[in-house]
């Protein structure tokens, strides 16, 4: 099988002929790799390691080409996405106290994007054998912290729900707009729809279940309709806490869970397998911090065996490390992984 079948059977929960293997590391890990492995594109080192998806849709994903306003700039240099948002410095919804105050935000819109070529490109990316990826729908309570700050984010709904709805309702406008137009340029040449909401910690989720179902749902119910419209499997991003809702994602399309760390809260790998197995494939699962980091690499082929054991039975599942691969892993476990999925992951 092409790693694209590999892992588009695996979505549909179905056994392809071996597990598929992701990819989503740090540079100095890559640098590593390439050197180990005598390449020096990603592609070449893909084929090498017999990797088939990629946690982050390097290579996959197909994005539309920015044509907006310039971005906003600190004194640091610091330059913000389309969003206004730079990470940790700038959070340019912060200053709004009123729905009147909403009209001083610079909203974005899907005219700031230029979709010419999509459908090319995806083409080209077929012809490598591996998924097309397209779209963005991370339009939850993630978002809302990137506009407003940790403290305002979790505040408002309780504090200011006038607000949190008109600002909930701008945004999603827009996501549903900028995903319809980017996924009608594909002319149906994408396979997956990409998603995410990192919604909690290890313990918890950042809210309680009935704020989110009040205030974020409903925007990530509409913009994944569009998904499901242009009939892209779904995959869904959450490195947090998300069992509460779980059922609410399956509801609402999502089609594959990532990453399933085992150390958060719910996430228990045989107890979701069990409940989720027949509604959701699995990406993921790999112990990042426990095992690839602090563990040796016995310990990490015991951990590669035990998800594919466990997440792998029956088909259904993508191995990945539970979080990007840090440049803090041992390298012979880094290559205890993926040589152990290899060999140990065939149906």
């Amino acid at each position: 099988m092409t790693p694209r079948a590999r892992v588009l059977t695996a979505i549909d929960r179905r056994k392809p002929d071996r597990i598929p293997i992701g990819f989503d590391v740090h540079g100095g890990i890559l640098d590593k790799l390439f050197a180990h492995f005598g390449v020096n594109n990603r592609m070449a080192l893909y084929e090498a390691m017999g990797i088939d998806g990629f946690s982050v849709f390097t290579d996959s994903y197909v994005p539309p080409k920015f044509i907006g306003p310039e971005p906003v700039t600190l004194a640091d240099g610091s330059k913000s996405d389309f969003f206004g948002i730079i990470s940790q410095k700038h959070w340019p919804l912060a200053f709004a106290s009123s729905v009147a105050d909403l009209d001083r935000y610079r909203w974005p819109q899907a005219d700031w994007f230029d979709y010419s070529g999509i459908r090319r490109r995806c083409i080209d990316v077929k012809a490598k054998g591996i998924v097309t990826v397209g779209g963005e729908g991370g339009c939850g309570i993630t978002h809302a912290i990137n506009l407003r700050g940790y403290e305002l984010a979790l505040i408002d709904p309780m504090l200011a729900p006038k607000l949190t709805h008109a600002y909930m309702e701008r945004m999603g406008d827009f996501f549903v707009e900028w995903n319809e137009r980017w996924l009608s340029a594909a002319g149906g040449e994408f396979d997956i729809y990409r998603c995410g909401d990192d919604m909690g910690n290890c313990l918890a989720m950042d809210c309680s279940p009935a704020v989110w179902r009040e205030f974020y749902k409903p925007q990530l119910a509409r913009i994944w309709a569009v998904a499901k419209k242009h009939g892209l499997k779904i995959w869904f991003h959450c490195c947090g806490c998300c069992r509460p809702v779980l059922d609410d994602l399956v509801e609402m399309g999502v089609d594959l869970l990532d990453p399933v760390p085992q150390y958060v809260a719910g996430s228990d790998h045989r107890e979701l397998k069990r409940i989720y197995g027949r509604t959701l494939a699995f990406v993921g699962g790999v112990d990042q911090p426990n095992v690839l980091v602090r563990g040796t690499p016995r310990d990490v082929e015991r951990e590669v065996k035990r998800c594919i054991d466990v997440l792998g039975a029956d088909g259904g599942y993508i191995i990945a490390g539970s979080q990007v691969l840090t440049d803090d892993i041992p390298f012979e476990n880094v290559l205890m992984m993926y040589k152990t999925a290899v060999e140990y992951g065939r149906y």
